[in-house]
């Protein structure tokens, strides 16, 4: 890996960003194995209450006779997943330091640099808004019946009808252009501002300077989070049990690639 741009986040601190070969995003997915088995009890209890309130949230609104917002909600944890991962960042990080790695640690970890962490969930939380918003819009402009009452007349209203076709090919669009923005200034940007007392401004920057500089390498990133995501969701969010660590311990490691802190400014 060779340092190809610096950025500096304040007067003591300068960030470097690292070009990684393509082959390295794997070595990602290795290492979060790796933690989960070092730790199986601390990754497999995150996974495990991602599942549960998953489970939780979609009940609710098939319960509640909401079908035709599961897709966008389902969509729009993809904005959101970044911040939810801190747990297992924390979990990665004691491994790292050769610490017993402590559940306790990692459930109280967004304390660390919580005004900032705070402000980033903001901004990852206005997206998803945002994301809500739009497939609200993009749902009522292209279909203007009346809303099914049950499952079966959702799914075929959206697999089953022109209006459905419209509506999955300008949502899928949309969502992926937000999708792709919000990856570029988040990709890194959690795991930072948990790692360093940064601001959340000089975290987005990081995260898209890696972005920037490793376009093919975080691509191929995004994707496998994307597919272990939607793997996840095909089996009824039981998946989150080893997908969502695998993917949070493997966003650590790609920070930990990524970026490289200097600790005296540039002369």
């Amino acid at each position: 890996m060779k340092q190809v741009y610096t950025l500096r986040i304040n007067a003591k601190e300068n960030i470097g960003i690292n070009e990684i070969p393509t082959e390295q995003v794997w070595q990602w997915l290795a290492a979060a194995w790796k933690d989960i088995q070092q730790a199986p009890g601390q990754s497999l209890f995150f996974g495990t209450s991602l599942t549960l309130l998953s489970i939780v949230i979609s009940v609710g609104v098939i319960v509640t006779g909401n079908f035709y917002l599961l897709l966008p909600l389902l969509a729009g944890f993809l904005l959101i997943a970044p911040f939810i991962g801190i747990g297992p960042y924390s979990i990665s990080q004691q491994l790292e330091q050769n610490e017993n790695s402590s559940l306790k640690v990692a459930s109280f970890a967004w304390s660390r640099n919580s005004l900032q962490l705070f402000s980033m969930g903001l901004v990852l939380l206005v997206s998803f808004i945002v994301w809500y918003m739009l497939a609200r819009l993009i749902f009522f402009s292209f279909y203007d019946g009346q809303i099914p009452s049950d499952w079966q007349g959702y799914i075929a209203v959206v697999l089953g009808s022109w209006e459905g076709l419209q509506i999955l090919t300008v949502g899928t669009f949309v969502g992926g252009m937000l999708a792709i923005v919000v990856f570029a200034f988040s990709a890194v940007s959690i795991p930072m501002l948990m790692d360093r007392p940064v601001s959340f401004i000089s975290a987005m920057r990081t995260s898209l300077a890696a972005v920037r500089y490793n376009l093919v390498s975080m691509l191929l990133w995004g994707g496998m989070l994307v597919t272990i995501i939607y793997a996840c969701f095909m089996t009824a969010f039981l998946g989150f049990i080893i997908g969502f660590p695998l993917a949070a311990h493997g966003t650590w490691h790609a920070y930990r690639d990524l970026v490289t802190v200097r600790e005296h400014p540039l002369e």
